[in-house]
């Protein structure tokens, strides 16, 4: 690795820690709201004007896209993705991608227990369990799709390709998140918690991912 690469690697880890820290920060911020009850008025602003929109053909297509971020989709996803990724032959990927999302999943399931906060007792369109801080759905599809736009930065050629990829994994990540507050069993504050505690698993992920694959090259140099 000569200098000039070098100096674009440690730039690289650089954007990578400054983003964990901003959106670990952002976690935080909203814990510290949360525990001093400063949300409530937020989050019933937000849970007003996003059920004002309720109306039946609306609701059958928020419950379609809402199940884009259900864990049984994101499990058979995540098989899916990282077969097609063991036929192309890369292993690392493979292995990035799933430790990545299961270990992710495991971690709102941590956050859900520490918190424990009980789902908003509002209009309900679907029926959900369990508790409510950070939303399940939100962090699980910022790092399934999150994820899913890492790969195919890394491993697509076409430039074109690959923004699209990630404008559609942006907007589909927006819209399950918008879903959960549409459909009663989120607060929007839930929602933003699982955006912020999900990209930081995913930054902190990648990061983990690329100094392991950085450290196998320098040991073959």
């Amino acid at each position: 690795m000569n200098k000039r690469e070098k100096q674009r690697t440690k730039m690289y880890y650089a954007i990578l820690i400054a983003l964990l820290c901003f959106f670990t920060w952002g976690f935080t911020e909203i814990v510290a709201a949360l525990k001093a009850n400063k949300v409530e008025a937020f989050d019933l602003a937000i849970i007003h004007e996003v059920q004002s929109w309720i109306n039946e053909g609306r609701t059958k297509r928020m419950v379609f896209i809402t199940n884009l971020g259900s864990v049984r989709w994101m499990t058979i996803g995540t098989i899916l993705v990282a077969a097609i990724l063991l036929v192309k032959k890369r292993f690392s990927y493979a292995v990035f991608f799933v430790l990545t999302v299961a270990l992710g999943g495991a971690f709102n399931g941590l956050l859900k227990e520490i918190f424990k906060r009980q789902r908003p007792e509002i209009l309900r369109l679907i029926e959900q369990g369990g508790y409510s801080f950070p939303s399940g759905h939100s962090m699980g599809s910022m790092i399934f799709y999150g994820a899913i736009a890492f790969l195919l930065f890394e491993l697509l050629r076409h430039r074109w390709a690959k923004i699209m990829g990630t404008v559609a994994a942006i907007c589909l990540i927006f819209l399950i998140g918008l879903t959960r507050i549409y459909l009663g069993v989120h607060y929007p504050s839930d929602v933003l918690a699982g955006f912020t505690a999900g990209a930081a698993w995913l930054i902190f992920s990648i990061a983990a991912f690329h100094y392991y694959q950085d450290r196998i090259q320098w040991r073959s140099e």
